[in-house]
């Protein structure tokens, strides 16, 4: 169940997909209209593409940490650009684990953030979250009141998830391997071999001249 940013999960989508409004920086509330931060980013889960969490930047309101909103709990309003967390207080931020890395988001740590908001739904009529899991078997679908994207009060933010992992499984659907694969072969080959040959032949005059012969006058 491993955790990315959105944009490095798919680093072009708010170009390819700019009619829809993007949450960072939408301010976020809590019970009572109280603000505790703004969102700083997103987190997805890797392997599905499904979102998971609001990252929330306190800012100088709570001690300037970050701490994880799951996106069950979140109700958005792009046209006032806000969040509200469903039934969640300051205090109960305070007390949310702070947010430094994604290597630091283990079970353990999501179980601490699981804490604070179980007993929210359990109070609000929500499905119960179950506890039959360990951290082998644990998965995010198991507690659909954190988790699941109500497509009725967050159409927008279903889209933006449905496109996502649409997006997800268009990327990993297949791969292919090009590669070059060399084979060396021996032959024999007649090349034909051209010689050169110089013949001297030596012959023996028929008649021979003498340049003074005997008795000649002088």
């Amino acid at each position: 169940m491993a955790l990315v940013k959105v944009n490095d999960f798919y680093p072009t989508y708010n170009e390819e997909y700019s009619d829809l409004d993007y949450v960072e920086n939408f301010d976020v509330y809590a019970e009572g209209r109280e603000k505790v931060g703004t969102v700083s980013d997103i987190l997805v889960d890797e392997d599905t593409g499904r979102l998971r969490y609001l990252v929330v930047d306190t800012g100088f309101w709570i001690f300037g940490k970050k701490v994880l909103l799951p996106i069950g709990r979140a109700r958005v309003d792009y046209e006032d650009k806000e969040v509200y967390a469903s039934g969640l207080t300051k205090e109960q931020v305070e007390n949310l684990p702070n947010f430094d890395e994604l290597e630091k988001v283990d079970y353990d740590y999501e179980e601490q953030v699981h804490g604070i908001y179980r007993p929210m739904t359990a109070t609000s009529g929500m499905t119960q979250s179950t506890t039959d899991y360990d951290r082998s078997t644990y998965n995010y679908e198991q507690e659909p009141s954190l988790y699941d994207v109500d497509e009725q009060d967050n159409q927008t933010l279903k889209l933006y998830e449905e496109r996502l992992v649409a997006n997800k499984q268009r990327r990993k659907a297949g791969e292919v391997s090009i590669g070059k694969h060399v084979e060396t072969e021996t032959a024999r080959v007649a090349v034909p071999v051209e010689k050169e040959r110089v013949v001297i032949e030596r012959t023996n005059p028929s008649s021979t001249t003498t340049s003074n012969p005997t008795g000649a006058c002088t």
